[in-house]
């Protein structure tokens, strides 16, 4: 009993050596990411000089330079990596009058790949959208374009609500034959945004956000019984394939540099703001935690590749193309984590059904050098950015869970600007999402206990958590069930 008292004393004392020793090597990093460093002077350039960037842009393909040049300052091996886009849709104007109204000019945005052209066309309310309301008008909505009144948005929450709520409306307006739609804000303030449809790329149906108030106006004249006979013009520049480019960047590894720790976030954004929550201040967040490595001499056991997306608010095309480019390495791709859910506080990780990953991030989260922060992982998957194609292809991945502090009423709008951007908060959220990816790039090959899920167990993921629905909101189920994507 005494030798068996021994041996454990031994292991645990190893245990928590190793603990003591991975937080004391990691505690100059913590303190770097803390400071006064050039996080902030990059953001400002990314969101205030070369501003929105949509995918297909100038402006767009100036932040890809941008990114190369941030990632080369700091001493990284950096690829441009290119990948083609399906096709280019860059919004220039939508514009919509009433006939017997010529004084109200109400404020509208186009969705993303509503097709370019005039139209004319009545306005009918069918209330929220839900089937039942469509019922109630069976037979007299073909031809019309409809107005949909939506709930606030305030918070993360809300914004998934939205997206399903309007893919239900979506498929009832289809079958009821509708000529447009038309969403009420739900921002107040007469705030817009601009988010894809169901289909995307593939959209052949008008859809508009109207400013909340006018919207709300529009109500009261048509329960008044006006006639709202509209004209709707919509400009963008179209066509059909072009190139992209994410940013990759990477620090080798010194033991085991053929496994690979991926972090990422998304370079590319919608134009009406600045795209400073959504995603710029992530981006800054990985090239500052590339940079604090380097500059500190920080040698992972496995590489750390730092991943800029590109083509993810149209569907997450950039980091599908890498998948699809690496797809003989991915067998060694010990995880991929996505941080884009704006700047406030981090408090666990999305494992997105994978309960080893669960495991292995809880411990080392246990180890956090700041022993006031709480964390606690999700477990379910989630749809919706650049996690989504390496989870199709079976490998482990996080997203980072986030406070929704600005985020959920700036999302996509034309407020999402620099000054919405918690700057201090963003450096402690550098910390944690490095303390993350190293705690994955050293671990140990006994702890690396989860392999690449099969086909079958990626369906089986998807099949437990009912993802069918959201997948089809993003217009990405088809093309899983197709095998066009994610792992045969």
């Amino acid at each position: 009993m005494n030798k068996l008292i021994f041996v454990l004393t031994l292991i645990l004392s190893s245990v928590c050596f190793l603990t003591i020793a991975q937080v004391n090597s990691f505690l100059p990093l913590h303190q770097a990411l803390l400071k006064d460093t050039p996080i902030d002077d990059d953001l400002k350039e990314l969101c205030d000089v070369i501003g929105g960037r949509v995918t297909g842009s100038d402006a767009n393909e100036a932040s890809v330079q941008w990114a190369i040049q941030k990632f080369e300052e700091a001493g990284l091996s950096t690829t441009l990596d290119p990948f083609q886009m399906p096709s280019l849709w860059l919004p220039k104007s939508t514009q919509l009058t009433f006939d017997k109204f010529p004084n109200f000019k109400a404020q509208v945005v186009s969705k993303y790949h509503s097709p370019v052209g005039n139209y004319k066309a009545d306005l009918v309310s069918v209330g929220m959208g839900t089937p039942d309301e469509f019922a109630e008008q069976v037979g007299k909505l073909e031809g019309k374009f409809i107005l949909v009144e939506m709930d606030l948005c305030l918070d993360i929450g809300g914004l998934f609500a939205e997206y399903a709520a309007a893919t239900v409306v979506e498929n009832e307006a289809r079958k009821a034959g509708v000529k447009g739609i038309i969403f009420m804000s739900s921002r107040p303030k007469k705030l817009l945004y601009r988010f894809i449809t169901s289909r995307a790329v593939d959209e052949t149906l008008p859809q508009l956000v109207m400013a909340r108030e006018d919207a709300k106006r529009c109500q009261r004249l048509l329960e008044e019984g006006n006639d709202l006979s509209l004209n709707l013009n919509i400009e963008a520049s179209t066509g059909g394939q072009f190139e992209s480019h994410n940013v990759i960047a990477e620090i080798k590894g010194s033991v085991y540099p053929d496994e690979v720790v991926v972090i990422g976030a998304h370079l590319d954004s919608w134009a009406l703001g600045t795209g400073a929550n959504d995603n710029g201040c992530n981006v800054s967040m990985m090239i500052d935690i590339a940079r604090q490595m380097t500059r500190l001499g920080i040698k992972p056991k496995r590489t750390i590749r730092f991943a800029l997306w590109n083509g993810e608010e149209q569907g997450y095309f950039g980091s599908w193309d890498y998948t699809k480019d690496h797809l003989s390495q991915l067998d060694k791709h010990i995880m991929a984590m996505s941080v884009d859910i704006g700047s406030g506080a981090i408090t666990g990780f999305f494992t997105n059904g994978r309960q080893k990953m669960a495991d292995a991030t809880d411990k080392i989260l246990a180890t956090y050098p700041d022993t006031s922060q709480t964390f606690t992982s999700i477990n379910v998957p989630i749809v919706g950015t650049d996690n989504f194609d390496f989870m199709l292809q079976g490998v482990g991945n996080l997203v980072a869970n986030h406070l929704s502090a600005s985020y959920g009423l700036n999302y996509h709008a034309a407020s999402d600007t620099y000054d919405k951007v918690d700057i201090e908060q963003l450096k402690k959220n550098a910390s944690i999402v490095a303390y993350v990816a190293l705690g994955y790039a050293n671990m140990d090959k006994s702890e690396v206990n989860w392999e690449r899920q099969s086909r079958q167990e990626i369906q089986a993921l998807f099949d437990e958590h009912k993802l069918e629905f959201t997948m089809r909101m993003f217009n990405v189920w088809q093309p899983w069930v197709d095998m066009q994507r994610g792992r045969k």
